[in-house]
């Protein structure tokens, strides 16, 4: 099997990218310099980055991030340096990390890409603090500079590798790069070599779920509706989470495969800190991406299911837009946006009413917004001025999520919190892990949450989550393939 070559590059090409005078000279230069890092950015042959990972398995940490909609996706594994903090000011520490970081790294990208050179991916925890005791793992913000990395943006394919140069010679390094390109050059021979073996495709999933948890769950949202009507927030997001136990660990690439094919429309993403664990979802959320000083969010909020025909899809569309109760909590959304950006904005734009997003099982009301940043903004200054946005927390922002553990008794972790990749030119995208599962050995804990605003009704709010934990868990039931 032969794998296609994109529009952009040939084998001889990418040799020749090496042998190229600038990349020569950078390594030259390389070996004066006293910076600690080196990272090689080069185009090369496509590949599936899922597939790419898939291979290259031997890694305990590993990525995956991916849009088909968008056109991108990125594959990672390994690690070279991490960016780590807890508490409180974990977005303001992170970013002087980053500052500090750019001062150790030699980069060479043979390729002018907004996404080429080093790159970021990780993410932060809801609160503060991560305490579960799989979740303690992940930490409170947590950012990998891995080893390799494979873009795919459309038709372009970008490799880029970092190495610690403290453990090579000067003449070693060269030596290095060389043979793991090489490695990656042969991934279409690897793959030849694979064959797929089918293991117990639908895993009997076991639910740890009691009768009582409805009843818990009615009163947690009466509780919150007792606090609005004493006039303690005006919205609320309450999750709840479930627990599903299978005679396998399901194999978390193929689980995220599952996903991208199902939810092309949402960011799917892979998260794994060892090969027990990992943090998996499609959110159809974007928290935020950054580009040349511009920045794009969305607000979305509202949700009804989708229809069995097309009358009835758009008579369901129609009202959710007409509906008050929806409309209400979309606004808390949008107007909580604007808000937490004007400090650090220019301008900022979007329409005056909602549009709907349509998913495979569920739509929203959805309103995008993009806004221009003051110079010397970073992006985790954005994130930390957005999180948590009132579709994941609530409506005054401190009032309701002050009460949010009291009320669920729950351990997000990483749960609705802000996940993604950031680099070190000023680009970026988040999204909020929703519609996501903490997997560990055989298990895994899904999590969905629902706005509870004044007139939200318990039972309706209850078949709500039983909507958002659908994704996850018809995913769950075909991951369980093996490779030989």
């Amino acid at each position: 099997m032969n794998l296609p070559y994109s529009d952009y590059i040939t084998p001889t090409e990418f040799i020749e990218a090496l042998d190229s005078p600038s990349f020569t000279g950078f390594l030259k230069e390389v070996e004066k310099s006293d910076k600690p890092v080196l990272s090689v950015t080069l185009p090369i042959a496509a590949i599936d980055p899922l597939a790419a990972l898939e291979i290259n398995n031997e890694y305990e940490q590993q990525f995956y991030w991916d849009h088909p909609e968008n056109d991108i996706s990125i594959s990672a594994a390994g690690s070279i340096r991490e960016l780590k903090s807890t508490g409180r000011d974990r977005f303001s520490d992170i970013s002087s990390q980053t500052r500090f970081m750019k001062q150790e790294i030699d980069a060479y990208t043979a390729i002018k890409h907004s996404m080429a050179g080093p790159l970021f991916l990780g993410g932060y925890s809801f609160s503060d603090h991560n305490v579960g005791n799989v979740w303690k793992k992940f930490g409170g913000a947590r950012f990998v500079l891995p080893e390799w990395m494979i873009i795919r943006n459309g038709k372009l394919h970008l490799l880029t590798l970092t190495i610690d140069k403290n453990s090579y010679t000067p003449d070693e390094i060269y030596q290095e790069i060389i043979s793991r390109i090489t490695d990656f050059l042969n991934l279409s021979g690897k793959l030849q070599n694979q064959s797929i073996k089918e293991t117990s495709k639908n895993s009997i999933l076991c639910t740890l779920q009691s009768p009582e948890d409805k009843g818990r769950w009615i009163k947690k949202v009466e509780m919150a509706r007792k606090m609005i009507a004493s006039q303690k927030f005006e919205k609320i997001v309450l999750a709840r989470s479930v627990e599903v136990e299978s005679r396998h660990k399901p194999i978390f690439t193929l689980l995220t495969h599952q996903l991208r094919q199902r939810y092309p429309e949402c960011f799917n993403f892979m998260i794994q800190k060892d090969s027990e664990t990992a943090f998996i979802g499609a959110t159809p959320e974007r928290l935020a991406s950054f580009r040349n000083q511009i920045f794009m969010t969305e607000g979305l909020a509202g949700s009804t299911s989708r229809g069995r025909s097309a009358m009835e899809d758009e008579i369901l569309a129609n009202d959710l837009l007409m509906s008050s109760k929806d409309r209400e909590e979309h606004q808390f959304v949008v107007k909580a946006i604007q808000e937490n950006l004007e400090p650090l904005s220019e301008k900022i734009d979007h329409p005056n009413s909602p549009q709907i997003k349509k998913l495979k099982n569920v739509q929203h009301l959805f309103t995008p917004i993009s806004a221009s940043i003051k110079k010397g903004v970073q992006i985790h200054d954005l994130i930390r001025e957005l999180h948590p946005t009132p579709a994941v927390g609530g409506f005054p922002r401190e009032d309701a999520v002050s009460h949010i553990h009291e009320i669920e008794q729950l351990d997000r972790g990483w749960y609705a919190a802000p996940i993604g990749w950031f680099n070190l030119n000023g680009c970026g995208e988040f999204a909020v892990a929703i519609r996501s599962a903490l997997l560990h050995k055989n298990r895994a804990t899904l999590y969905a949450g629902c706005g509870i605003v004044s007139d939200s009704d318990p039972e309706k709010e209850w078949k709500e989550t039983l909507l958002k934990f659908k994704p996850m868990m018809d995913s769950l039931t075909g991951a369980h393939h093996h490779y030989e």
